[in-house]
């Protein structure tokens, strides 16, 4: 027998919005409700190891051990193919909900490939950054799998952090010196 995966109250909550997001669309009352603007500060704890803050909660990084990392958390690439995995699974996790497709467990893997030579900023080294990005879907269900399929070819197309990975950024920057 399968089970829910999430609540009630977190399937009604995305339906809610997704429902007034249809209802506004693209309109100015629509770009005030759903466009938010996100700001993480980073500040150094110890040598390497640093913590971001986003509003009221923090995460930390910190360099690889064998460069000299001592905290034992992960290295912001770690965070980043971990918070792509996350996304997926919490993605994945509504949107099974909202098909109506019975499971007992989703678990998602990502893997990617990093070249650390693109510090040596050659001609011949990588851009920064993953490469070979892959993940494998892990699924407890007796749903068809062409229906699951279906839902995930949506999931993996709506995933923000995936949409992220393949958008083209200007990345703007500012210097202030003498500052707290």
């Amino acid at each position: 027998m399968s089970k829910k995966l999430i609540t009630e109250e977190s399937r009604t909550a995305y339906i809610n919005r997704f429902n007034k997001m249809q209802e506004l669309g693209f309109t100015e009352e629509g770009d005030e409700l759903f466009i938010s603007k996100l700001v993480a500060e980073s500040e150094q704890i110890n040598n390497l190891h640093v913590k971001a803050k986003i509003n009221d909660l923090a995460i930390e990084n910190d360099a690889p051990k064998d460069l000299g990392g001592k905290s034992g958390t992960p290295s912001p690439m770690q965070s980043l193919l971990a918070t792509y995995a996350n996304c997926l699974e919490i993605t994945a996790l509504l949107y099974f909900s909202f098909s109506n497709i019975m499971a007992n467990s989703i678990k998602v893997k990502v893997e990617a490939t990093l070249d650390k030579r693109s510090a040596m900023l050659s001609k011949k080294a990588p851009l920064p950054g993953f490469f070979n990005i892959s993940h494998t879907w892990y699924i407890d269900s007796n749903e068809k799998l062409s229906k699951i399929k279906k839902v995930l070819e949506r999931v993996e197309k709506v995933c923000p952090v995936g949409g992220t990975f393949l958008r083209s950024h200007e990345f703007i920057h500012k210097i202030v010196l003498n500052s707290n």
